[in-house]
This record gives C-alpha cells, structure tokens and sequence, in this order.
C-alpha cells in the first residue's frame, strides 16, 4: 500500500459506510477508513472511493478500523461476499464473531472432531464439509488467542 492511499483512508470524513451483516444479526454499520477481508487469493483492503467490484469472502480472520478511531476492529467470518459500490460496503457473509464472543472450549471440540473425521475414509463431499469445520474451528482458536496455528 503506497502512502498516498494510506492518506486517503485515514481521513475523518474520507472513509465510507460499512455495513456487516451475518445470517443472525447486523454485526456493523457505520462509517469505516479501512476493512481487510479474507478473499479466496488471499487478503483484500477495502478504502475510501474503492472501485465497484463484488469480492468471494473466505473463512477467516477480518478487521477494520472504524471512522476516527485508532484501534482496529477484528473478527471472524464465514464465507460470503462483499459489494463495493458508491463509497459504499456491504459484508454479507455466514457468521461473524468478535474474538471475545467465541466458545473456546466449543471450537476445541469441533477442531479434535473435525480432525478425528479426516482421519476416518469418507466422500469427496464429506472430506469438503470436514475440512471446512477444520478450518472455522482453527479461525475461532485463532481469533480467541488461545492457540498459535
């Protein structure tokens, strides 16, 4: 990232709307300088005046720094999309959990269980939707600080 789109994001009034929206709940919506998504080819900025694109959000660890605050923001999501459009972001994705908000001892469980079944022989299918549960449970550790992946 070049100083001049650092500048151009860090503005009080040069961030845009935000809006996260999980399956459950409105997770956010206000104004926002800066997002950081997990994308299928890897992590995505968003900034002020971004060009329009729709973006496939993977499983994973994001963040984003509200208007005029310091700190960043994080959490964890499960897939969906995000729409870029008219200084404007929308985050539709599966779930979305603050660090602070995980079960850890529930992500443990799924995480030993998700592993014991890799070990098992199943279908494609299944061998998809168990390595999925792997990797939300690996995220939700993550996130909680509770295990170095």
């Amino acid at each position: 990232m070049s100083s001049g789109e650092e500048k151009k994001g860090s503005g009080g009034l040069s961030g845009y709307d935000l809006h996260i929206i999980a399956a459950d709940r409105v997770f956010y919506s206000g104004r926002c300088e800066s997002m950081i998504i997990p994308a299928y080819d890897g992590q995505k900025e968003i900034l002020a005046h971004h060009e329009a694109m729709l973006i496939a959000v993977e499983e994973g660890q994001m963040r984003f720094r509200p208007a005029g605050a310091a700190a960043w923001q994080e959490a964890v999501v499960g897939k969906g999309f995000v729409q870029i459009f008219n200084n404007r972001v929308t985050l539709l994705v599966e779930t979305a959990e603050r660090p602070e908000e995980i079960d850890v001892a529930r992500a443990r469980e799924a995480k030993e269980r998700a592993q014991e079944q890799l070990r098992q022989k199943q279908s494609i299918q299944e061998y998809y939707h168990t390595s999925a549960s792997l990797a939300r449970a690996m995220s939700r550790l993550k996130a909680a600080g509770k295990i170095r992946v």
